[in-house]
């Protein structure tokens, strides 16, 4: 591609959309390119559409020049690149101002909208219409995309967990400039399309995730209903060597009580200390951890042990009575301070603490401030509980009131989010490598491990380093890539992968034949978002 291929697709983009679509002063292209990991890319521009008639329109005076593109929603995917694109020299296809709310469907939860709308934005539309449904949501904030976060096979801990899971068809831009329909919707069929996952004939949707065969436009999501009562518990377990038996019972109870259990967490120390308290920096011992005996301070002090888990049950009083005295059993062999809240009475008990004058400047004000924004996950409301983990290690948080944004506010973040399969033995496998590799590179080991069923766990290891500091950098990338190596060899495998490691499968010749020869049939110029997950 050269530069008068850029000139000539920028002067027809500028016909065609308007000049107010179209950034590409340099001011504007380094605050979309911040990212969190630590990589550079040259980006020619940035466009943004308000359609899918505009994208339409975009791709196709691409693929006439021969310009690649990356789309992305918002851009907001912290730890995995937000907003770069895999390769060098792609114009970036921002899709934020896209953001309809087309359709609901209030009486069987389905939801149609664009890949611009975000958690917030749904939220304030429930509550503004006053529907009984949750939100799917994430850790990564209220202002990050419903779409894009489907699109990626993202996760959440609400009934309907898995994201694109509750994806029930799309609409999407091929890189012809064509618009891809499902074949219901083709026969006349768009109600019962929106009705039914997998469609008639090939599962093209399921192609048109995590890959680059087309830009998706129009996405419907079921939505879960909002229960008459949400219960969240939460337990601990005392002994480091309790793990394998955790394991077990966590097993059990999705088994056994899991159609009213969203996902379970089961976090270690340092991941659950990250959220209670600021990083000891000036405390750190001659290897740059945490020492042990701070963490067993700061352990004592927010009354933490080796492990935290922690879930929810959805339904009425009698099935949540039911749902938690089977908990409490299954559980009673390794769970320490098991205890149930519902999010009114955290709520009531955080306000109470405020108010008092004797105790709303001590700890316990902080930890119940915690705990009520964590609550508000479980109710499926939006909250930026879990951005602060960003910042723990480098970054400055924004004033009261000001979104977070890790990405231009400095922090250093990489995600590894390896799947692992449900047994304790690979269970302990897995934090054993994980722990070792973070220590060798000083990088405290923070690992969460969430049930995507009672088969598999997703873990998701935040690498947080600091951003200013090269030798940092340089280490945390080097820990995320003896992670992933490590990993596959152990059969490791991350459900997704940032931009800095999308060759990762063409690496291990793990691509399969059939995905390049779809991909070179329909985008025979690479035109959509070349390199991701190996595909040109």
């Amino acid at each position: 591609m050269t530069n008068t291929q850029i000139e000539a697709a920028l002067t027809a983009w500028k016909n065609a959309l308007g000049t107010n679509a179209i950034v590409n002063d340099i001011d504007t292209l380094r605050i979309g390119a911040a990212n969190c990991i630590g990589i550079q890319r040259h980006i020619p521009a940035i466009l943004y559409p308000k359609s899918a008639q505009d994208v339409a329109q975009i791709v196709r005076i691409a693929g006439q020049y021969k310009v690649p593109l990356y789309p992305y929603s918002t851009g907001r995917n912290w730890g995995y690149g937000s907003s770069n694109p895999t390769r060098d020299d792609c114009v970036l296809v921002d899709l934020s101002r896209m953001k309809r709310i087309i359709e609901f469907d209030a009486e069987i939860g389905l939801l149609t909208i664009e890949p611009g709308v975000t958690q917030r934005m749904l939220d304030t539309y429930l509550k503004q219409h006053r529907l009984p449904f949750m939100v799917p949501v994430t850790g990564a904030g209220p202002d990050c995309s419903l779409v894009g976060n489907a699109f990626e096979r993202g996760y959440g801990i609400t009934p309907y967990a898995d994201h694109f899971g509750a994806v029930m068809g799309l609409e999407a831009v091929l890189p012809n400039g064509d618009t891809y329909r499902s074949m219901l919707s083709g026969l006349g069929g768009e109600m019962i399309d929106k009705s039914f996952k997998w469609g008639m004939g090939p599962y093209v949707e399921g192609l048109l995730s995590q890959s680059n065969f087309g830009i998706v436009t129009q996405m419907t999501i079921a939505l879960a209903p909002l229960p008459e009562r949400v219960e969240a518990f939460f337990f601990s377990v005392k002994k480091a060597d309790e793990l394998e038996l955790a394991v077990k019972k966590i097993r059990q109870v999705l088994r056994e009580v899991g159609a009213v259990t969203g996902s379970i967490n089961l976090m270690n120390k340092h991941r659950v200390l990250s959220m209670s308290e600021s990083y000891p920096k000036d405390r750190l011992g001659p290897d740059g951890l945490i020492p042990e005996s701070v963490l067993k301070e700061m352990m004592r002090r927010n009354q933490v042990m080796e492990w935290t888990a922690v879930g929810a049950i959805y339904g009425n009083k009698q099935i949540v009575a039911a749902a938690r005295g089977q908990i409490r059993k299954i559980l009673r062999p390794v769970a320490k301070r098991l205890i149930f809240f519902t999010p009114r009475l955290v709520k009531f008990m955080h306000g109470t603490a405020q108010t008092l004058p004797i105790i709303r400047n001590l700890h316990l004000v902080n930890v119940l401030g915690t705990l009520h924004k964590t609550m508000q996950l479980f109710a499926g409301e939006p909250s930026e509980i879990a951005l602060p983990l960003s910042y723990w290690r480098s970054g400055t948080l924004p004033p009261d009131g000001k979104p977070m944004n890790p990405a231009q506010d400095g922090c250093g973040l990489i995600w590894y989010s390896p799947l692992v399969p449900m047994k304790p033995n690979l269970t302990r496998e897995y934090v054993n490598m994980v722990t070792n590799i973070c220590v060798k590179y000083r990088i405290e080991p923070l690992i969460t491990l969430t049930s995507l069923s009672e088969r598999c766990w997703d873990s998701t290891v935040p690498i947080l380093y600091d951003r200013q500091n090269p030798e940092e950098m340089e280490r945390a990338q080097a820990c995320y890539k003896e992670l992933l190596e490590n990993g596959r060899k152990l059969g490791f495998i991350p459900y997704r992968l940032g931009i800095q490691s999308m060759n990762f499968p063409e690496e291990n010749n793990a691509v399969p034949e059939v995905l390049k020869t779809i991909k070179s049939a329909i985008d025979p110029n690479h035109i959509i978002a070349p390199g991701r997950y190996g595909l040109s």
